[in-house]
């Protein structure tokens, strides 16, 4: 049996209204196909500030910030924890700022697990970050999901201008340290892969990871 016109009218209703919760969210907020093209078009923004923790080696972990100025006043920052003793990017985050947020928000951060934060190069920074990622892919571990959305805030910039060569692991070898939202399960899981990672380098005739 065909639908009355009035049932037709309802059944229209509701798509428009999902489609209009997708673009804009439920609350009348940006959705996050609205976000998410939002945040493509920012990393073509100028750089603001790119901040590293001063003592990540020696503290194995720490934050690294980097933030562009919008067209309109805003900031996109992106947020990558890294792990330099093992994990690589363990986790990371991203969220554009009003102006009227933003120093607020970098006088929060501003001392973190990796010791106070300094001023550096985009390409510092970006060397940094992805070579921490090579370093932990090599023992296993893949970056955080996140980091693919994150990542993008380096845009264009090119890591082959830092001079600086990194150095993973503490002493050079692969160290685990428990963070304080690792489960046990998580930590059981971290150090099983540790130990087939040097399985696979002893098999292979290799005295360490690195």
């Amino acid at each position: 049996m065909a639908l009355d016109q009035k049932t037709l009218q309802k059944k229209r209703a509701k798509r428009e209204l999902k489609r209009k919760q997708v673009r804009q969210g439920a609350s009348g907020q940006p959705g996050v196909l609205s976000k998410a093209r939002e945040w493509a078009a920012a990393v073509r923004a100028p750089i603001a500030d790119v901040l590293v923790p001063d003592n990540l080696f020696k503290a194995g972990i720490g934050t690294v910030w980097i933030s562009r100025l919008l067209p309109d006043g805003r900031y996109a920052m992106a947020g990558i924890l890294v792990d330099t003793y093992c994990l690589g990017v363990k986790n990371a985050l991203f969220k554009i700022f009003e102006g009227a947020e933003y120093p607020a928000f970098l006088d929060r951060i501003q001392d973190g697990p990796g010791g106070a934060l300094v001023r550096q190069e985009p390409a510092y920074a970006r060397k940094l970050v992805e070579d921490a990622a090579a370093y932990a892919r090599n023992l296993g571990f893949e970056p955080h999901p996140d980091y693919r959305v994150a990542g993008l805030i380096f845009g264009d910039i090119d890591a082959a201008e830092c001079p600086v060569d990194f150095t993973f692991g503490m002493n050079g070898r692969p160290m685990y340290i428990e963070g304080p939202d690792d489960s046990p399960a998580m930590q059981r899981r971290i150090l099983k892969q540790l130990g087939q990672a040097a399985l696979r380098q002893a098999d292979a005739g290799v005295d360490q990871i690195s």
